[in-house]
């Protein structure tokens, strides 16, 4: 395939995947910064002067008498900090804060309208059911398609351009955009690259997902003291840090802990990693370790993480933001671009 060919499909994907990938850009790194919005959000909620609290079954049998038909996770179980319930049903989603020392109910948060789901929400299906999250699938292959045409079509300058020894002619609208769009394409290439294929991987569970049909939670009340399971499982595993619970959604299933094992490398989720407890007795059912399954699920378990930039720090939290950006930018430099090339064709 020669480079007029290549060039006209890189265009085609391009035009074709950039106005959904305008706004999935910027959410994306809005969202790299999640943590620090819901931290900020959440400072109401905060408890201060009770450092050693942790009254998790008080806060656990308050949340499940208040919202009895609920599927309960549990997302933060800090020791002095308020914990933070995320409760579910097919038709809605709360928030709920529970006091570290009283386990009372402090407060509650729709996440239909709080900030950083409602983002996520328009990242991965653009607030439009099903259609939206095929869209943004579909979207993601063609952002896939566009980088590969691209990467053929500069691979002769491709080292030239990194080492900043290609010229921005400024005397030539086209040459000026060509040569912008070059250089924050070849410059945010390999975490485009991540960014695109973690994308695709999470756009088809994600679209998977949307066909299923969710069914109504009738969870049982909790029998056991999960501060006894929770110190059990310390002197058990104690390599491993808990970090989030999910509660029993019906009688059939247990409490599942997740969390990281101290030899877990930084690109694992913890939500790979699984302790099944039973609910009635507290005993230990089920151990899933990340490093000991096979590699498609270690693989599987570094998607989300590579993705949203979860293991980064704050540069590396700003670094993915800048490059989240750099797909909007070249959807626009490559419409200019185009826009110009066919005004030139017209001229002649």
């Amino acid at each position: 395939m020669n480079n007029r060919a290549l060039l006209k499909y890189h265009s085609i994907f391009g035009i074709i995947a950039g106005s959904f990938l305008f706004i999935i850009g910027l959410t994306g790194s809005v969202l790299v910064f999640n943590e620090e919005i819901d931290a900020a959000i959440f400072k109401k909620y905060e408890a201060r002067g009770y450092p050693e609290a942790f009254n998790l079954d008080a806060a656990v049998a308050n949340v499940q008498k208040e919202y009895p038909e609920w599927n309960t996770r549990i997302i933060h179980l800090k020791k002095g900090e308020t914990f933070v319930f995320n409760l579910r049903r097919p038709e809605a989603r709360k928030l709920v804060f529970a006091h570290p020392g009283s386990g009372e109910i402090t407060g509650e948060i729709d996440e239909h309208t709080h900030v950083t789901k409602w983002l996520l929400k328009l990242h991965y299906a653009l607030h439009a059911g099903i259609i939206g999250r095929i869209l943004v699938l579909v979207t993601g292959i063609l952002f896939l398609f566009s980088i590969i045409t691209g990467i053929v079509l500069y691979r002769k300058v491709f080292f030239r351009t990194l080492l900043f020894r290609t010229k921005i002619k400024k005397n030539n609208k086209q040459a000026y955009y060509s040569g912008l769009h070059r250089y924050v394409g070849v410059w945010a290439l390999l975490l485009n690259l991540v960014l695109v294929i973690t994308g695709i991987f999470l756009g088809y569970k994600v679209v998977q997902a949307g066909f299923k049909k969710a069914s109504e939670p009738h969870p049982p009340q909790l029998a056991i003291s999960l501060e006894t399971a929770l110190g059990r499982l310390t002197e058990e595993h104690p390599d491993f840090k808990a970090e989030y619970i999910r509660l029993p959604s019906n009688e059939t299933s247990g409490v599942v802990i997740n969390g990281l094992f101290n030899d877990d490398p930084f690109y694992y989720s913890m939500h790979y990693n699984k302790i099944q407890l039973n609910y009635k007795t507290g005993k230990e059912e089920k151990v899933v370790k990340i490093a000991d399954k096979p590699l498609s699920y270690r693989l599987d378990s570094m998607i989300t993480p590579l993705h949203f930039g979860q293991f980064a720090g704050i540069f590396g939290k700003i670094l993915y933001a800048i490059v989240g950006l750099s797909g909007p930018f070249l959807s626009i430099t490559g419409f200019v671009i185009w826009r110009l090339r066919l005004k030139k064709k017209k001229k002649k």
